[in-house]
């Protein structure tokens, strides 16, 4: 999976995960076909809440390599979180934003690529791909276009 995002989506992305954060504390990623879904449960499984980024919302996006399943993953939410910690700073110096999950290697790397310079965001190897249940299905969830 990549995607890239720019201008002032990077900020909307942003605040669809400080939103996420409110409520849960793992973060489910996933790419599909209808765009890039972004979840979260909490820890008594009473609340879920779901970001639906469709194609148009990104300036690239690719669910999966061809030929390939689409991967997702669960990551926790403060590692994702730290990223776009400030709100202010996405806003006035981050141009574009590149999130790519390669399989291969089990990593997810998310890159902010700033006006005056690149910061790059990654985790260690293995974000856990897992199957997992929702409490609510997926048509629920309305897609976000920029």
């Amino acid at each position: 999976m990549k995607c890239l995002v720019t201008g002032g989506n990077v900020k909307v992305l942003g605040r669809a995960v400080h939103s996420l954060s409110r409520i849960g504390d793992e973060l489910y990623l996933e790419p599909l076909e209808d765009g890039l879904s972004l979840r979260t449960v909490n820890s008594s499984r009473s609340a879920y809440a779901c970001f639906l980024f469709a194609p148009l919302f990104f300036q690239q996006y690719q669910a999966a390599a061809s030929g390939q399943e689409a991967l997702r993953c669960k990551i926790l939410m403060k590692s994702f979180l730290a990223v776009f910690r400030s709100l202010a700073m996405v806003e006035k110096s981050v141009e574009r934003c590149c999130i790519s999950l390669n399989g291969r290697s089990s990593r997810l790397v998310v890159q902010l690529h700033c006006r005056y310079g690149e910061w790059a965001g990654g985790w260690p190897r293995g974000p856990r791909a897992e199957g997992w249940k929702l409490a609510r299905p997926t048509e629920t969830c309305l897609p976000i276009q920029g």
